[in-house]
């Protein structure tokens, strides 16, 4: 008898355990499932967003001409999800090498987000795909935040990535950017 209360006992435990497992994991699992295909015909692009973007372009002035960046961003919650392309003048890429395009990109991003602090910026590859990496932290209305950036030349086309999510909500990050492929 004292056999099998001890099995109750374990059984009881592994339960609760299970149920502890199981009760934590919905919210991320909520977050993580039910993501809808992005799939812009002009952007030559698709990716998995937490719901579908908002659209959005800026134009700047350059000693070349004005180009013009295509952005679209999906908010939920304190997580923020982008993609943006720019198609740059060739002789902006001859003058300025895609070195040089990819660390003013990472620049403005950086000038553009509040309290940023660059953690790293190096070569990476998503999907094949090789770029540059972006790592950064900030803090917004107390909530600290983990951003991380892929920046990559296909062409003449610029694309920017970003994901920027609440510390410990890191996964949310690695799917949005397993998820993008470019279309021929």
């Amino acid at each position: 008898m004292a056999q099998l209360g001890g099995g109750l006992k374990s059984s009881a435990v592994m339960f609760v355990l299970s149920l502890a497992i199981w009760v934590g994991s919905v919210p991320a699992a909520r977050s993580q499932g039910n993501w809808t295909v992005f799939n812009p015909s002009a952007g030559q692009f698709q990716v998995e967003m937490p719901l579908p973007p908002t659209a959005s372009q800026v134009q700047d002035a350059s000693p070349i001409g004005t180009v013009t960046t295509y952005i679209f961003t999906a908010k939920e919650g304190d997580g923020s999800f982008s993609v943006s392309y720019s198609d740059l003048p060739a002789l902006a890429i001859q003058f300025v090498g895609a070195e040089g395009l990819i660390g003013q990109a990472k620049s403005s991003m950086l000038r553009e987000q509040k309290d940023a602090r660059e953690i790293s910026f190096d070569p990476a590859t998503v999907n094949g795909l090789a770029g540059k990496r972006l790592v950064y932290a900030t803090t917004s209305n107390g909530v600290q935040r983990t951003g991380e950036a892929f920046f990559m030349l296909n062409g003449s086309r610029l694309y920017v990535l970003d994901a920027l999510v609440p510390v410990g909500s890191e996964a949310l990050a690695q799917k949005f950017f397993q998820s993008f492929r470019l279309k021929n």
